[in-house]
């Protein structure tokens, strides 16, 4: 239920989001995506900027290391010299004026293995952690320091422990630390704890003088106290991210319109298209975008569809046009005989033969477009079958011999081998353009069929030594109800569907047809089908 019901939340969602205006999507997409990509690039400077003042912190913690560790190997003498309790004074002094120390963020401590030890070693970071944060007086404060060693590991902990006096025989432990410090005759290293709530790193120093009184100087660095520059970059991206947002925001909507205005200027043109006005063209903005492809799509598509609307105009007053002539002979001679009545014989002969022929033409005619529109619906089967082309061939000759005997044919045969074709329907088509070079030539002419291979298409021909067709005029011989100038009678014209249907019927078996021809000399029907491999056994 619950799972149907966020399902409907969602259908209602999506479809409010569909009547915004396409700028307005658009906009706020860009919005959202800018905020998303403002987050993640906040997430990793910041992320970037911890790891990059790790790392640098750990340098200066070091650099502060070794310049210590100089500083005491050039006093090492005179700290011998000095009692017990006057070398921790002595070193504190030493680098109370040391520049290293001018820094906010170190903090440094004295401590021997007496236990005495010193205030840090840095005003600031003292007055910040102690004074206010523990609100306690300095000179109430006593420091308890203890060295021991971990039986485990076996490395030497130094214990610093800070209380508040409240009387002669009372105090509070305000805080304690453990610092891991080095062995004798160990390397210093850096470590990482906490000091009065604050995630550390330091280093603690260790000098042994000879009357086994061991000195540890361990300096304390606050990555904390980056805070403040952390927030300061934070900050600045915030902002930036603001303004970029409501620059976005204010001039994005302006920018986007401006940028699908040439769409919008398409969709009022479009919209004023209609089936009456389809000669109009959408002037291309010469940008090759995406804009430019859509309107030079738009230009194909509505110049398809002219030709369309032109040819399907031209079909109904065609067939109109050929319907009417053999009805109007038909309802003639119906009427002669109701006027003259069918006592005369010679009448009523003539006019039966006449309604007959114009009626078989008729049929004729209907079952050519019947057959034009079964192609143009892909509704014809065509069945395909490895014929050889000499067979085909030889079997046309045969046929073309005995059906039309004034006539001379002959084979000019390059390719014999199989092609891959519908036998019925290419047979359909070969007599097709037999009857129109016999119809188109004299009597005692040579019609010729030729094969051969081209590329990737077998091609079969036939050429005659007729009257031949203009140029101009070879483009529409494959337009339905098509005939030329001369032969517009209905006698010697025929319907002109003829090559139409050819054109269609070769084009469903994946081929193609080309007509050449010249006046006086002849006309060439070249057909086309791809060559395929015949992988029959021989």
């Amino acid at each position: 239920m619950d799972t149907l019901y966020v399902k409907h939340k969602w259908q209602v969602l999506k479809k409010r989001i569909r009547r915004v205006k396409l700028t307005t999507r658009i906009t706020a997409s860009n919005v959202i995506l800018f905020s998303i990509l403002i987050s993640l690039s906040m997430y990793f400077v910041t992320l970037l900027t911890n790891q990059f003042l790790y790392f640098k912190n750990r340098e200066e913690l070091t650099t502060s290391q070794q310049k210590i560790e100089e500083l005491l190997i050039t006093e090492k003498e005179k700290i011998q010299t000095f009692q017990p309790e006057d070398r921790i004074p002595y070193i504190y002094k030493m680098f109370e004026s040391y520049y290293i120390f001018d820094n906010y963020k170190k903090l440094m401590i004295i401590f021997d293995s007496s236990g005495r030890t010193s205030y840090g070693l840095n005003k600031d970071v003292y007055d910040m952690l102690i004074l206010d944060q523990l609100k306690v007086n300095p000179q109430n404060i006593d420091i308890n320091v203890m060295l021991d060693k971990n039986i485990i590991t076996g490395n030497e902990i130094l214990t610093f422990e800070l209380f508040r006096s409240l009387n002669a025989s009372e105090n509070i432990r305000l805080i304690d630390l453990s610092l891991n410090v080095p062995t004798k005759g160990g390397l210093p290293f850096i470590s990482e704890s906490k000091l009065f709530g604050y995630d550390v790193m330091y280093t603690t120093l260790r000098f042994d003088t000879r009357d086994d009184n061991s000195l540890f100087i361990s300096v304390f660095l606050y990555p904390e106290l980056d805070s403040d520059f952390l927030l300061s970059l934070n900050s600045a991206l915030m902002v930036s991210a603001i303004i970029g947002i409501l620059f976005l925001s204010i001039f994005g909507k302006f920018f986007t319109r401006r940028a699908l205005k040439p769409l919008v200027e398409l969709s009022y043109i479009a919209q004023s298209v209609n089936k009456e006005v389809l000669n109009y063209r959408i002037p291309p903005t010469e940008s090759n975008d995406e804009v430019d492809t859509l309107i030079k799509s738009l230009n194909l598509m509505l110049q398809n569809l002219e030709e369309a609307f032109d040819n399907q105009k031209r079909f109904v007053s065609d067939a109109s046009h050929e319907l009417r002539i053999p009805l109007t002979i038909v309802l003639g001679y119906i009427d002669l005989l109701k006027t003259m009545g069918t006592d005369d014989k010679a009448l009523l002969d003539e006019s039966l033969t006449s309604i007959e022929t114009e009626a078989t033409h008729m049929k004729n005619m209907v079952e050519k477009l019947l057959i034009l529109a079964r192609l143009e619906n892909n509704r014809v089967k065509v069945t395909y079958e490895w014929v050889s082309v000499l067979d085909f061939m030889e079997k046309g000759l045969a046929e073309c011999e005995r059906l039309y005997p004034s006539y001379h044919f002959k084979l000019d045969l390059k390719y014999t081998d199989d092609f891959y074709i519908d036998l019925e329907i290419m047979t359909q088509i070969f007599r097709a353009l037999v009857e129109n070079a016999v119809k188109y030539s004299p009597e005692d002419t040579t019609i010729t069929f030729h094969s051969e291979l081209k590329n990737q298409f077998v091609e079969v021909s036939l050429s005659d030594e007729g009257r031949g067709i203009a140029k101009e005029s070879i483009a529409n011989l494959t337009n339905r109800f098509y005939r030329l100038n001369e032969d517009r009678n209905r006698k010697t014209g025929g319907s002109g569907l003829g090559l139409a249907i050819v054109d269609a019927l070769i084009k469903a078996q994946s081929g193609h047809m080309r007509i050449d021809s010249e006046v006086g000399k002849g006309t060439k029907v070249s057909l086309y089908v791809p060559k395929k491999t015949n992988n029959r056994s021989s």
